[in-house]
């Protein structure tokens, strides 16, 4: 009889080891998996990150034409100063799909690169001062 018991007990433990596995994904207070995200893409050097967008683009089979866009943008982007690299990358993060989308056909149907400044400082007042005043 004290076998059965104690077999039901190890069979219960064990029951709930295994369904609390991973349990601090869900607990309040563990790190912030956006951030995990974003600190593994911070350390990797440019020329990893290159190479892992690369990867990407040929498991995703971009056709050439959008590969080169893709492409000039990041070569655009790796020119901005490290302080405006964070914040284009916390306002993209904040944007809905929607957001991105407006964004992105307004920079393209602007003419020059005054205009592509004057939109990109707009979208970065308007997100980067809503999460400085959120935190």
């Amino acid at each position: 009889m004290a076998a059965k018991h104690i077999a039901l007990a190890f069979c219960a433990l064990s029951l709930l080891q295994t369904s609390f596995a991973g349990y601090e994904r869900f607990w309040i207070f563990s790190k912030d998996s956006n951030n995990q995200v974003n600190d593994a893409w911070d350390a990797l050097s440019e020329d990893e990150q290159r190479a892992l967008i690369k990867r990407y683009q040929n498991l995703k089979e971009i056709p050439e034409d959008q590969s080169t866009v893709l492409q000039q943008r990041m070569d655009w982007f790796t020119q901005l100063p490290e302080q405006e690299k964070l914040q284009m990358r916390e306002a993209w993060q904040q944007m809905s799909t929607t957001e991105r989308n407006e964004m992105r056909q307004k920079m393209l149907k602007a003419t020059s690169a005054e205009q592509r400044t004057e939109i990109r400082e707009k979208y970065l007042k308007k997100y980067v001062s809503e999460a400085t005043t959120n935190h």
